[in-house]
């Protein structure tokens, strides 16, 4: 799956403007280049993938409530990636 499709693959599945945590799961099965980890509020830490898609640049995972998956450390961001998702390097920003 080329990183610029991943809005129109989330619009197929009937939901465009969110990526849950199922969905996630779903799509890192399909595509495990583009994830990442990001400064989020408060000191916080959330996860997403990227996309070239003019419709958005980025996806942050959600839960069903539609709020952003946050961690209070990289580490443990990219531990819950590795075991939910099978995402061994995402990309880290720290700004």
């Amino acid at each position: 799956m080329s990183e610029g499709e991943v809005t129109k693959w989330l619009t197929s599945r009937g939901n465009p403007g969110a990526l849950t945590l199922p969905m996630a799961r779903d799509l890192a099965h399909e595509s495990l280049l583009g994830w990442y980890i990001a400064p989020y509020s408060h000191e916080h830490f959330c996860i997403g993938k990227l996309t070239l898609d003019k419709l958005a640049s980025r996806h942050i995972v959600t839960d069903e409530e539609g709020k952003a998956l946050a961690f209070p450390t990289i580490e443990a961001a990219r531990t819950f990636m590795k075991h939910q998702l099978g995402i061994l390097t995402p990309q880290i920003f720290e700004f």
